[in-house]
């Protein structure tokens, strides 16, 4: 026995699904056509002036009258095409207008009229052949613009370096800033190129770009300790002692450093703090006059060229008279302007480079003047070259030999 709620229902689902099929039938057939206002027809167009595409909505059927309604005017060199258009589905209306290209050529400028959108396509329509030495002043897929002047003239080759590339172009004019544009390459603020951006380009010129960047970088750097030197009358001459000792402190540095194309051409200092000071050295230095330095006059000065009073050199000794072998010259006279000459009562003076005119030194127990300079040699620190007025043969007799050097005075 057949249960009747059960047949009802399956009936029931039945005519439900083909309702609701009929339904998205009639959805679809009208979703497939769209009306104006007025119960027309509408559908979509492009017009396509000369490679620029707009839309338009249109209840026209004839191409021209929807060009019309739709504002655009007509010329008569225009050249229309309709093949993409059907007046029940819409589609496409081309329209290419008549341009005015002048083509320079073997130094002639003549004037063509094209349809052409290209550069390339204008040329050959124009019946403008390029020979394999020529090419054109504008790329060749470049748009057409009405009036433009295209140049035709031999070609020579430059080279572009730029960003680890280096790329050969061939030109048949220009300036380096028209180069960077045809290869697509910018500069930033601080690049730069060689030859100038404004440098008119020849055959086989070689362009390079430079990339500027620049990048901040901090350093801990040591703040050396100073000195103070305190004058203490119970300290014989050349003797000191340290009261306090100094310390070195330290302070952060930050650098903008400069590169070219990577490579580090420059650092300048932009900041620095101190993160730690230094402590001063504080050194006594002796003014006492000692025991054999009694008849040298102090000036004050402790130090001087490096050298402080009281410092101890291995040095060594030669001797010099006042003959023109020694001197060169029997003129007689020091390089301070004291006069020499041989038979005098000994000055004590003696000739080096190192040390200030008018420093006091004792050499092995003896006190002598730097009165005078003498050759490169006399520049070594510790070469002196003591005076003997007792002539050329005792300079032998003396000869040379090591020495102990101690600074007595530093200058006058």
């Amino acid at each position: 026995m057949t249960n009747q709620s059960i047949e009802s229902g399956k009936r029931f689902a039945k005519t439900l699904t083909a309702a609701l099929i009929a339904v998205f039938v009639i959805v679809s057939i009208f979703a497939s056509v769209v009306f104006a206002a007025d119960g027309s027809e509408t559908r979509n167009v492009k017009i396509i002036i000369d490679a620029e595409e707009t839309t338009v909505t249109t209840t026209e059927t004839e191409p021209i009258e929807i060009l019309t309604t739709s504002g655009i005017a007509l010329q008569d060199t225009d050249r229309l095409d309709f093949s993409g258009y059907n007046e029940t589905e819409g589609g496409s209306i081309v329209i290419n207008r008549l341009k005015t290209i002048n083509v320079e050529h073997n130094n002639v400028i003549e004037s063509k009229k094209v349809y052409a959108l290209t550069v390339g396509g204008a040329l050959s329509e124009a019946g403008v052949n390029i020979e394999k030495n020529e090419m054109a002043g504008a790329p060749l897929d470049a748009p057409v613009l009405d009036g433009m002047l295209i140049k035709i003239k031999p070609y020579f080759t430059v080279k572009l370096k730029a960003d680890g590339k280096t790329q050969s172009f061939n030109v048949i004019e220009g300036t380096v800033a028209d180069l960077l544009k045809k290869a697509g390459v910018t500069l930033d603020r601080d690049d730069f190129t060689k030859p100038k951006l404004n440098k008119k380009l020849k055959a086989g010129m070689s362009v390079k770009v430079y990339r500027v960047s620049f990048k901040n970088k901090t350093v801990t750097r040591k703040i050396k300790f100073s000195t103070k030197m305190i004058e203490d009358e119970d300290l014989e001459i050349g003797k000191t002692k340290v009261v306090k000792k100094g310390k070195n402190g330290k302070k952060k540095v930050t650098y903008k450093i400069k590169y070219i194309n990577g490579k580090k051409v420059k650092s300048t200092k932009i900041n620095q703090v101190v993160t730690k000071k230094a402590k001063k050295k504080v050194v006594k230095v002796g003014t006492k006059t000692a025991e054999g330095y009694k008849d040298v006059e102090p000036n004050g000065v402790t130090s001087k060229w490096g050298y402080s009073v009281g410092q101890k050199i291995s040095g060594k000794y030669t001797h010099y008279c006042a003959c023109a072998t020694c001197n060169g010259s029997n003129s007689g006279t020091t390089s301070s302007g004291y006069r020499i000459y041989n038979g005098m009562e000994n000055p004590y003076y003696i000739a080096c480079n190192w040390l200030p005119t008018g420093t006091v030194i004792n050499v092995d127990g003896v006190n002598y003047c730097v009165v005078d300079r003498g050759g490169s040699g006399l520049s070594r620190v510790g070469r002196i070259d003591i005076f003997t007025p007792e002539g050329h043969a005792a300079c032998y007799r003396y000869g040379t030999g090591p020495c102990e050097i101690t600074i007595v005075r530093l200058g006058w």
